[in-house]
């Protein structure tokens, strides 16, 4: 007869079989395999917060009792997928050759983004649902950190033994990063009218002429050697099943109208204000999916009857602050051609300062607008405005078609992703940058990448 202990413990949870357990064994590795297969699968169909245990056990073709013996939530197999990216992310820049002005440089540049391609879109699942959950508060936050700290340090280092003329060799491998970053994430999510290997042509050439702008145009017109041998990317993709939100914008008649809050009285006007402030840091803070009714009222020091009274629900929030970001950054793009072409330096730094205020206050709605959900046209509708806005400034100051492979149509994305993405990249790091750096390593990117030749070179 078994004792009462014996008992005892055959009724717990056996000890998990990680990825080092010495009980794993073959089969067991394969079971361990096929879960994290299944993560990527489910987590590109249904997204990271509606995927459940129960989705990744039958996708997995395994019982929920053998999934837990493995992991014990969808959590675990999201940072082990991410650790097993890390880890070859960490690879690639570890290969990273030496960089600068030189056709080998150029060529090392080109290598290392088109390695960290092909590994992004092998995990691109994870790295798409990385970004969505990639808020300040979420709890992958600080793995992220030290993903950040781990290739700023590599890539930093690699830019300053080439002789890299800028401030801070360390806030430019962070740009770096970022650019990189999200032109995998929208290539993979927006699919935009480019091919991959013209897309990445165009970022190793304004990420070149950014870190080393005294690169001869001979280089650049004849591109790096690996971007005559580099195939389509595609090693192992995975469908995504939702495309991201900017891929669904609505035209201006399906668009709508937001609420409108001018027939309240100045008291509920003030109380209205206060709720999509708190609104707004709490979007930031923690992501639009995470964040709930409760952590708003908390944050605004209201009661939930107060929020009800005004809102039916977060999204209506949502739709509010969304108009309001448009508002705020219509004017800032319409400004952007004259600032640009006057050459004047302050007054570029002006700019940009004045557009990092607007991403500061604004970044949970940005993030929702470019990273994904909801997709409805109330939320979205303002950001066309912006889109557009941004894309004729583009079009104003982009100049000719460039002699080397930077496509004006791969330039959105660029400068969408050092305004949006690059402040973010570093958040609450121990590389984070400060404003002014920030500022300095975009002024440096737009003078030196964006304007048209005659500005570039001198002529």
């Amino acid at each position: 007869m078994m004792s009462n202990s014996a008992d005892a413990t055959s009724s717990q949870r056996r000890a998990s079989y990680g990825p080092t357990s010495p009980k794993i064994g073959i089969r067991g590795a394969k079971t361990r395999q096929d879960i994290l297969e299944a993560g990527l699968a489910c987590f590109s169909e249904f997204g990271f917060h509606l995927t459940a245990v129960a989705d990744l056990a039958k996708t997995a073709g395994i019982s929920r009792a053998t999934m837990y013996q493995y992991f014990k939530s969808k959590e675990e197999v999201f940072l082990e997928l991410m650790t097993e990216a890390g880890a070859q992310l960490a690879r690639v820049v570890r290969r990273l050759g030496r960089l600068g002005p030189t056709i080998d440089g150029f060529d090392n540049l080109h290598w290392w983004l088109g390695e960290w391609s092909w590994v992004f879109e092998r995990y691109a699942p994870i790295f798409i649902e990385w970004a969505n959950v990639n808020a300040p508060n979420a709890p992958i936050r600080s793995t992220v950190h030290g993903f950040n700290e781990f290739h700023t340090k590599h890539l930093s280092r690699a830019i300053s033994t080439a002789g890299y003329t800028g401030d801070d060799p360390r806030t430019a491998a962070i740009l770096c990063l970022a650019l990189n970053n999200r032109y995998n994430y929208m290539r993979c999510v927006y699919k935009p009218n480019m091919t991959d290997n013209q897309l990445l042509d165009s970022l190793a050439t304004a990420t070149q002429l950014f870190l080393f702008p005294d690169t001869p145009r001979s280089i650049l017109e004849s591109g790096p050697r690996s971007s005559l041998r580099t195939p389509e990317i595609h090693p192992n993709s995975y469908p995504i099943a939702h495309l991201g939100a900017m891929g669904l914008l609505p035209t201006k008649s399906e668009q709508g109208d937001p609420s409108n809050f001018n027939h309240l009285s100045a008291a509920a006007k003030i109380t209205v204000r206060r709720l999509l402030d708190s609104s707004a840091q709490v979007f930031s803070k923690n992501g639009f999916a995470a964040s709930n009714i409760d952590l708003i009222v908390n944050e605004a020091g209201t009661a939930r009857s107060t929020f009800y009274r005004y809102f039916d629900d977060k999204n209506q929030v949502l739709a509010a602050l969304s108009s309001e970001t448009a508002v705020a950054m219509v004017p800032l793009f319409e400004r952007y051609p004259s600032v640009v072409l006057n050459g004047n330096e302050d007054d570029l730094s002006e700019w940009l300062g004045n557009f990092l205020s607007v991403q500061r206050r604004y970044t949970g709605v940005l993030r929702v607008w470019t990273e994904g959900f909801p997709t409805s046209a109330l939320l979205l509708g303002p950001s066309r405005d912006v889109v557009d806005e941004m894309g004729r400034s583009i079009v104003q100051t982009f100049g000719p078609r460039r002699s080397y492979a930077l496509h004006r149509g791969a330039m959105g994305m660029l400068f969408a992703s050092i305004l949006e993405s690059f402040p973010n990249e570093a958040l609450g790091s121990k590389v984070e940058p400060t404003d002014s750096q920030i500022i300095a390593c975009q002024k440096r990117f737009v003078t030196h990448v964006m304007l048209p030749d005659s500005h570039l070179w001198g002529n």
